[in-house]
């Protein structure tokens, strides 16, 4: 390498040399004084200074020159002596001139090439430090990291973490990747031993690759912690409106057999036969409530499997009535059908589950007297199922919750006046499984309309 800068910088010297001369000989033929020529002789030094960056090849180009201009300018000419001493005062001055200028001018060429140095190895650092901030992950840190020492240095390198050991060989270098918490990893150089520029990025690459990699750590280690802390408390929420919930239909449950136990013959049919009843309702409530629950775990264990087959909605929407028919007593319910008949691939009892929540959803929010109404029709591809009330509507500021987990109306969510908060999050899981959408309108004048989608055509 330093040879082949001698010979270039030589070449520069003998070609800029060679010029002021034959440009110091066309001045004297022209009859130009030799104060004009002598700075001819000035000027290639400093182009000399300026094209090697050397204060030795610009002194070389100056005594070199002084000897130049005495033989072909100075009186005895063609020969090196010196008879004025005018010519002799002229030469000294030329040549402390020539040296002085040279100098400084290789010496300022020298602070330009430094500070553009300076400049890219700060640009080259700045690119390190900012392409790592986007990097969200383990591995996009390793290949940013591998991309950005490939680029900037041209070497090759392979990143290795943990206890890993690279095999070094000739011509390669190992880096330690440093954090906080000590060494977490090396990177393996190869391609050449690194000068001090390269040596420079290399280390600050993995300065920052070292800061990233711990942060991705205290990013992942910091989101585990919150997940831990969200399905402690959702686990919590869910055993307190468990143990809220299972309360009341238990005590009604108590309560109506007790009477029927200590007091059977002195009750009438009728009292007896309203007992009856009740300790239906409430067994059938208990059913429904361990049966979301159920569906729920499934939900988030991933284990909710949909048997599809071709349905109609007719029949799906006609079971869900009727196992809701205890809930309609003293109100009126329409269902509204399309006449062509509407067919899908569907998980029938889901599907059946899903409109039985509105359905309950609606029974408790809807006044006694009034009427409840299904209506299916066709939306483009899609089969849509709503179910509408006159009840008295969810609160704008809590609709963006409204299909969560653990929502009832004891926080202000009209998602039933008894249970867990779980019916809205169900029906949104089962429909979103189905590959269909679910969303809450306000029906005008007042209530609710809950209508979900499901694709004609399967999704998957």
């Amino acid at each position: 390498m330093k040879k082949k800068i001698m010979i270039r910088n030589t070449g520069k010297t003998l070609g800029v040399l060679a010029a002021a001369t034959g440009l110091a000989l066309l001045m004297d033929f022209l009859k130009v004084g030799n104060e004009s020529v002598i700075m001819v002789f000035l000027l290639g030094v400093l182009f000399t200074a300026v094209l090697t960056s050397s204060r030795g090849w610009a002194i070389f180009v100056a005594v070199l020159s002084v000897m130049l201009f005495n033989f072909f300018f100075t009186v005895p000419l063609y020969t090196f002596l010196v008879y004025k001493p005018s010519d002799f005062t002229l030469l000294v001055f030329y040549l402390v001139t020539a040296i002085v200028a040279g100098t400084i001018t290789s010496r300022l060429q020298s602070e330009i090439e430094l500070s553009e140095k300076n400049e890219h190895t700060a640009v080259t650092l700045y690119k390190v430090s900012s392409a790592f901030l986007a990097e969200s992950d383990e591995q996009g840190i390793i290949s940013s990291g591998e991309k950005l020492l490939a680029e900037n240095t041209g070497l090759k390198a392979k990143v290795f973490l943990g206890d890993q050991e690279p095999k070094t060989e000739e011509g390669t270098a190992v880096y330690d990747i440093g954090s906080t918490s000590g060494r977490i990893g090396r990177v393996l150089v190869s391609g050449g031993q690194p000068d001090e520029l390269q040596d420079l990025i290399i280390r600050a690459v993995c300065s920052q690759m070292g800061t990233a990699l711990e942060r991705e750590k205290l990013v992942t280690e910091r989101e585990e912690i919150r997940l831990a802390m969200e399905k402690e408390r959702q686990r919590s929420m869910l055993l307190r409106s468990i143990g809220h919930d299972l309360r009341s239909p238990l005590t009604a449950l108590s309560g109506a057999g007790s009477l029927l136990s200590d007091n059977y013959d002195r009750l009438t049919d009728a009292e007896r036969q309203k007992l009856a009843k009740d300790v239906s309702e409430e067994s059938v409530w208990l059913t429904d409530l361990v049966e979301n629950i159920m569906n729920m775990t499934r939900i988030n264990e991933s284990h909710l499997l949909l048997n599809k087959e071709y349905e109609v909605i007719d029949d799906v929407v006609a079971e869900a009535v009727k196992h809701t028919e205890r809930l309609f007593q003293g109100r009126s319910i329409q269902v509204d059908l399309p006449e062509e008949v509407l067919a899908a691939e569907m998980d029938g009892k889901l599907i059946a589950q899903v409109i039985v929540n509105l359905l309950e959803n609606a029974a408790r929010h809807a006044p006694a007297d009034s009427s409840i109404r299904i209506q299916v029709r066709k939306e483009d591809q899609n089969i849509a199922v709503s179910v509408l009330d006159s009840g008295t509507g969810v609160p704008k500021e809590i609709r963006g919750r409204l299909f969560q987990k653990y929502v009832t109306q004891d926080t202000g969510i009209a998602d039933g006046r008894k249970g867990l908060g779980l019916g809205l999050a169900i029906c949104r899981a089962i429909v979103e499984a189905h590959g269909g959408t679910i969303r809450y309108d306000d029906n005008v004048p007042k209530g609710s309309v809950f209508t979900f989608t499901i694709p004609m055509e399967d999704s998957e």
